[in-house]
């Protein structure tokens, strides 16, 4: 299953109801631009999208018993996530290749754009935010711009995937999500613990290490874990990633984060579950390895022991 099961889940029990029914989700017209495609870009958003953001370990097929990715699938899409899993509803992760028919073969740089950092697909229906565009929209345009010239270098591919059908009220609560980008996003910093702090976001890991109740994250527990995931017969919880020394990860040196973020193996020899994606964290370079470990030491430190 993703790492990247949202709080959405909850907002049902928060979110107003009022003439919602009525609302399609909030957007603007995607933009008419045309990215150059240098090799460059699809260099830089082939990293991003392959070992930061991690898009293909939800946009590629899997098994659907042993739920590996299939590498004949790769960018194809269709990956399942339901009830199962805690999940609201059906949702079927949709085909990046550039096939026209099934894939973003006929959508606009433009549309491809408002989709990732908006939430707003192509017919103007609200994405579900399993796609972590909420984070997206912090990232700067160029970044955009590479992962979208990197998209289009995917061979096309034909791979219908089921439509998503969600439970009431969330398919009407989707709608109230996506919000429109009010201006360029800026580049990303360069100073070390800033860029540590895009590139977390980036990698949407808050939405895995931050508990949340009816949909919100618990004030003051920032990055102390403890977010469940459904896993068969069993639960998953995430762990306290904040410097607390007891809980969290406070004793460990700056090897050792670098270690379990690029091997999953743990200071104690135990190895970190898969659905931290460690696997794809191994491609990083050092120096936004740097930067995350740098930005990670300045979190506030929270006592939150997590029961495993």
């Amino acid at each position: 299953m993703s790492r990247r099961t949202l709080f959405v889940v909850a907002l049902a029990g928060t979110a107003l109801l009022g003439g919602c029914a009525m609302f399609k989700a909030a957007q603007r017209p995607p933009s008419d631009i045309t990215i150059e495609r240098t090799p460059e870009r699809i260099k830089r958003g082939e990293y991003l999208a392959n070992k930061v953001m991690n898009c293909m370990e939800c946009h590629t097929g899997a098994d659907p018993v042993t739920h590996a990715p299939k590498p004949e699938m790769f960018g194809m899409g269709g990956k399942y996530f339901g009830p199962e899993m805690g999940l609201p509803g059906k949702i079927y992760s949709p085909n990046l290749t550039s096939d026209p028919k099934t894939g973003l073969g006929n959508w606009t740089d433009g549309e491809i754009l408002r989709a990732m950092r908006e939430g707003v697909s192509k017919d103007g229906h609200a994405l579900f935010p399993l796609m972590p565009y909420m984070n997206y929209r912090t990232m700067s345009d160029e970044d955009a711009y590479s992962i979208v010239a990197y998209l289009r270098t995917l061979e096309p591919k034909e791979n219908k995937v089921p439509a998503r059908t969600l439970d009431f009220p969330l398919s009407v609560i989707v709608n109230t999500i996506p919000k429109p980008l009010d201006g360029p996003v800026p580049p990303a910093p360069t100073e070390k613990i800033a860029y540590g702090q895009y590139l977390f976001n980036q990698a949407s890991c808050t939405d895995c290490h931050t508990p949340q109740e009816k949909g919100k994250p618990i004030d003051g527990k920032f990055a102390a874990g403890g977010m469940e995931f459904k896993m068969g017969d069993h639960v998953l919880r995430t762990p306290n990633i904040t410097p607390d020394p007891e809980t969290g990860i406070g004793k460990w040196t700056d090897e050792q984060i670098k270690t379990a973020l690029r091997t999953g193996m743990r200071p104690d020899g135990r190895t970190l579950s898969p659905v931290m994606p460690w696997q794809y964290y191994n491609g990083l370079e050092d120096k936004d390895v740097d930067a995350l470990v740098a930005y990670m030491r300045t979190l506030k430190p929270v006592k939150n022991e997590v029961q495993r």
